[in-house]
């Protein structure tokens, strides 16, 4: 599905007896989300990210612009018939109900139009399917064994996933015991007594002149599939659970209570039962937070093969930029509630549009000097580092440049001077702690490979062109060459 939102803005209004003034939290945003994306709401805190997907959401309302899914304007559409699966950064699980029961919730009163079935009738031929196949049941339950035994409750569920139905009726069909060679000889006694109970289902929707199709759906005088309003039975619910849980790899904790899982299996938790109601987007508020650093950067990866699988568009909200470069087909880049660049990771990493970008982007941040432009050069204090192909008038500007920028190695006419304070090796590639006195911020790193041999001290770099960047000293845009 399609999302677009259009100069869409949340203003919070102040006091003015008390000399507050008015907040803008998002301002005259729009955006173009393709349809199957996942695509990142990237910022510092206070940008307006969340609020952005509060409002996708539908729990906090515009102050103006429009938001619509696909064609459809959701505006003003109530959050629960927006269609959105939401999870927040706290996973916000019951504590005391079973992993199975958290994902059930969103489906315990959900009212569905869907074509009405006749139950029992197709419960009757699912297990006819089932039990025709004797050797194939036998295999599914034998992969349920635990140290010799095979208990209902997991045979249950290697039966419900093999046979894609739900884990009651997998029970039903446990308690044959066909799976056992002792009870080889009753398939045919039990396919005789379900098909004489199926048959007396049929003969029973027919008495009442009703009429069902091969799938065993209602029919309507028009031979079209009767459509109602209702709650989803236990099996459907059922199947759901097992659906999702399986694809969000924690179908062999659906009886552990929350307080028995790891960070990011709870987490899983809250993505599938996000998923399980099948929403037309799923929207993701800083998914990652709570966990550790190995398990966040193993989540992401789930996060994504999720999203893939399913194709579900998907919004998700971080401050972290790795987080949003390794997983987002695009970001929108966000400060005080404005956007400032949207595209694909890689291309606004390279090509960022402003100094904010540019330093928000990278792991080591870029490394920023006061500069100047000169007739064909680029001059960081009294050194040129930088040639131009044209002659440009003179120009104060700040020079970004990315930390893997330098090269380790001298040029005679074209070098930036650091002193090296102090090395740190990380094993492929060397940190160099470094200073200047045009320097712009916390702390000046290159990076190097490991293969070189700084000392501490003076030393001039040569630098890769396509990682410097200049901006305009009053406005920090970008200025193009």
């Amino acid at each position: 599905m399609e999302i677009k939102l259009v100069a869409l803005t949340k203003k919070y209004p102040g006091d003015v007896k008390k000399g507050i003034k008015d907040t803008v939290a998002v301002d005259n945003l729009s955006i173009d989300i393709k349809d199957g994306e996942l695509l990142g709401l990237l910022g510092p805190s206070g940008c307006g990210k969340s609020t952005t997907l509060y409002m996708i959401a539908g729990l906090k309302d515009p102050t103006s612009g429009e938001i619509y899914f696909d064609d459809e304007d959701v505006t003003d559409l109530e959050a629960e018939k927006r269609g959105i699966g939401l999870v927040f950064q706290n996973y916000a699980l019951y504590p005391h109900m079973t992993v199975y029961k958290n994902i059930a919730f969103p489906l315990t009163n959900l009212r569905v139009s869907a074509p009405k079935k006749a139950y029992k009738a197709l419960s009757y031929k699912l297990i006819l399917d089932v039990i025709s196949d004797r050797e194939r049941l036998k295999k599914a339950t034998l992969k349920s064994e635990i140290d010799g035994k095979i208990t209902k409750d997991n045979a249950a569920l290697y039966i419900a996933y093999e046979y894609s139905i739900s884990k009651y009726l997998a029970k039903k069909i446990f308690s044959l015991g066909l799976h056992d060679d002792n009870n080889k000889d009753k398939v045919d006694e039990y396919k005789t007594y379900f098909e004489k109970k199926l048959q007396e289902e049929k003969e029973k929707i027919n008495s009442k002149q009703k009429k069902i199709d091969d799938n065993f759906v209602y029919l309507d005088e028009n031979n079209n599939p009767l459509i109602v309003k209702r709650k989803l039975t236990k099996d459907e619910i059922d199947r759901l659970i097992l659906d999702v849980a399986r694809l969000v790899q924690i179908d062999e904790y659906l009886d552990r209570k929350p307080a028995e899982l790891s960070g990011g299996q709870q987490q899983r938790v809250a993505i599938a039962r996000a998923l399980v109601k099948k929403p037309r987007v799923l929207l993701l508020d800083e998914p990652l937070s709570n966990l550790d650093a190995r398990l966040r950067i193993k989540t992401r990866e789930e996060i994504k093969r999720i999203q893939r699988e399913t194709n579900i568009t998907t919004i998700f909200v971080t401050h972290d930029q790795e987080e949003a470069m390794s997983i987002c087909d695009d970001i929108v880049v966000m400060k005080d509630g404005k956007m400032m660049q949207f595209g694909a990771p890689q291309d606004v990493y390279k090509n960022p549009s402003d100094l904010f970008v540019a330093k928000f982007l990278g792991n080591p941040p870029i490394n920023v000097f006061k500069g100047y432009i000169k007739d064909d050069a680029v001059f960081i204090g009294d050194e040129k580092i930088m040639h131009l192909d044209h002659k440009e008038n003179y120009r104060d500007c700040y020079v970004g440049i990315r930390p893997e920028a330098f090269i380790f190695e001298h040029d005679k006419e074209y070098h930036l001077t650091l002193n090296i304070d102090s090395i740190q090796s990380t094993g492929k590639d060397t940190s160099l702690i470094c200073s200047h006195p045009q320097f712009v911020g916390d702390q000046l790193k290159v990076v190097i490979d490991s293969d070189s041999n700084p000392v501490l001290g003076k030393k001039d770099f040569a630098l890769k062109y396509s990682k410097v960047y200049l901006f305009d000293m009053k406005d920090e845009k970008r200025i193009e060459l």
